[in-house]
């Protein structure tokens, strides 16, 4: 392990799974694949910078 989640929840107006998760700084680019832990389960996650929106609100009038 190189970091740790912080908090986690789904973003809902972006349709995925947000986690917000400390890094070491040459580890943090955006765009970098990662795993997070999940008691016995890797899953693939992607760094990201912020913010997370969907700005054309296309996901809530979907």
């Amino acid at each position: 392990p190189v970091g740790y989640v912080t908090s986690a929840a789904y973003g809902y107006t972006i349709g995925k799974g947000v986690a917000y998760a400390w890094l070491p700084a040459e580890l943090a680019t955006n765009g970098r694949t990662v795993h997070i832990g999940y008691f016995d389960q890797r899953v693939a996650a992607v760094v990201a910078e912020e913010p997370l929106f969907d700005p054309s609100m296309s996901r809530l009038r979907g």
